[in-house]
């Protein structure tokens, strides 16, 4: 019986309202600069293909990834031949930009089933390839209640889609691994790393396959 249902977050519960590239360009104007969002965010879009993900630890990372958030703005800045000045200001100031209300928002559908699944006794989570500031961002949301335990990669030192974070997952729940459904909208890191660790799980893209497919899967129990 699925006891559990645990979330991705970016893409699956959240979703920024502004392109990477916009909000780059905004913070840029507080520093005197004036850059094309368009042609920072296709730089975006490259980098963060190519950059590699944070190294994994033994325990939490000391700097929450910000070296790794620092790295991804340097570079892509360099891809769309920008230089601002000082850098490590301009970084900071973008860094804590997504933290904040007015960046992300919800997925229509995401309160609705988040109390059709309370209702239901179901226990939440969320197991996200973040950072902490995901907790002010889900605060901000008014949803950060709604969810038992948020398991955040930089907190563990394990990334999606490593067996170990939904391990951790599991045991915070304490519950079998087959009793938590994971949903999410990457297939190797929410799919094929969950179901590896012996978790049920669900692709959603919220066009053909909407949160609400999580319901049917409750009343068959895998």
């Amino acid at each position: 019986m699925l006891r559990v249902v645990s979330f991705d977050a970016a893409g699956t519960l959240i979703r920024l309202i502004h392109p990477p590239g916009t909000t780059y360009a905004e913070t840029a104007r507080l520093f005197g600069y004036e850059l094309d969002p368009d042609r920072l965010q296709e730089a975006f879009r490259i980098t963060w293909k190519t950059l590699a993900p944070p190294p994994e630890s033994e325990g939490p990372t000391p700097d929450d990834d910000r070296d790794w958030w620092r790295e991804l703005v340097a570079r892509t800045l360099e891809a769309a031949q920008y230089r601002i000045f000082p850098f490590d200001e301009y970084f900071a100031a973008v860094y804590q930009k997504f933290a904040r209300p007015g960046v992300w928002e919800l997925f229509p559908e995401v309160p609705s089933i988040l109390a059709e699944l309370t209702g239901r006794r179901i226990r939440l989570g969320i197991i996200s390839n973040f950072d902490r500031r995901l907790y002010d961002i889900l605060a901000h949301l008014g949803v950060r209640d709604a969810f038992e335990h948020l398991i955040v990669s930089s907190e563990i030192g394990v990334r999606k889609p490593a067996a170990g974070i939904f391990r951790v997952a599991a045991r915070r729940f304490n519950v079998e691994a087959n009793e938590i459904l994971h949903v999410g909208d990457e297939l190797e890191s929410d799919v094929t790393g969950a179901r590896a660790a012996g978790l049920a799980a669900l692709l959603v893209n919220h066009q053909t396959v909407k949160l609400s497919s999580i319901l049917p899967r409750l009343s068959q129990g895998y």
